[in-house]
């Protein structure tokens, strides 16, 4: 029986398998030679060290900050628009909300009346002169979200003037004017963003939308207009474009018809429903550093719908 260098007796030099990972925690230590102490400690220090280094490197290289950053969100007090609120503030921005039903505008004040860096103002997309004089009110602005729209599933045949044009003056002509009217504000500070909400719908043709696919096909055009008009003006514009997102009215829709859930979940690559946070993490990247090179693109947060089905 020979010794090892350390004085550790050993029998032969047979190989063994490969001990269990935790094995060596249950052994006792016994006579263990001083330089296996030493390369523990060296390599719990090293990983320690690694470990740190990677906290660090991420601490100071996230992706999301919008810290000193001042926000607007018009549709802001509900649905997708509130969780974009939400998920801006989240991220360190002062956000100013616009809404026009007194119920949601109280709801949203006292979500967050304990917050002076979040506020909300009433108005209507649809009326310039009220978005002025939002504008007139704010110290500055960085990111825009024009995000307000409507929605009114019928038959094409069967869709009435009157919620045609709602539609088109909300989701296209509204987001439109708000741009004109919050536009000069970003250009006057370095690294504007624009931030559209557009939809699926865009792309995608789906049954009782046929007017609302309309509207949300001409903001995508809108975006990549304004992303080549405003980029040397050092702004970026995008949009996000929502697949089936459970929000309130969504799901208010569904209630009635809940086959459809059923098929939309089976249709979709990653088998489940949106929801609001899902698109406003979307957004919130793209107001970001992180999206300093990408622009006049509409981002499709569908799970996967838009790039086929395995149904057929």
């Amino acid at each position: 029986m020979g010794l090892h260098r350390g004085g550790v007796p050993h029998r032969h030099h047979r190989r063994h398998p490969a001990p269990h990972p935790g094995a060596h925690r249950c052994r006792r230590r016994g006579n263990v030679p001083a330089h296996h102490d030493r390369r523990r400690a060296s390599a719990g220090a090293l990983r320690r060290a690694h470990t740190e280094a990677i906290r660090r490197r991420a601490s100071q290289s996230r992706v999301v900050s919008l810290e000193g950053r001042t926000a607007l969100v018009t549709g802001g007090t509900r649905g997708i628009g509130l969780a974009i609120t939400r998920a801006l503030r989240r991220d360190g921005a002062r956000v100013i909300a616009i809404g026009k039903a007194k119920d949601q505008i109280e709801a949203f004040r006292r979500e967050f009346a304990e917050d002076p860096l979040t506020s909300v103002e009433m108005a209507d997309v649809r009326d310039t002169d009220a978005l002025k004089a939002v504008r007139d009110r704010l110290p500055g602005l960085d990111i825009l979200v024009p995000n307000a729209g409507v929605n009114t599933r019928v038959q094409a045949l069967e869709l009435e003037d009157e919620a045609l044009w709602e539609m088109i003056h909300t989701n296209l002509y509204g987001v439109f004017v708000t741009c004109q009217v919050f536009g000069p504000l970003l250009f006057a500070r370095p690294g504007g963003r624009v931030v559209v909400t557009s939809s699926l719908s865009a792309i995608h043709g789906m049954n009782l939308r046929a007017a609302y696919a309309a509207t949300k096909a001409g903001v995508s055009g809108l975006v990549r207009g304004l992303a080549v008009e405003w980029g040397p003006k050092g702004v970026i514009v995008n949009a996000v474009g929502p697949g089936i997102i459970k929000t309130p009215l969504t799901m208010a829709y569904m209630e009635q018809f809940p086959e459809r859930v059923t098929a939309t979940i089976e249709h979709t690559p990653l088998r489940r429903l949106g929801t609001p946070e899902d698109v406003a993490d979307v957004v919130a990247f793209l107001a970001s550093d992180g999206a300093r090179f990408i622009t006049g693109q509409t981002i499709y947060v569908d799970g996967g719908i838009s790039a086929g089905s395995s149904w057929w």
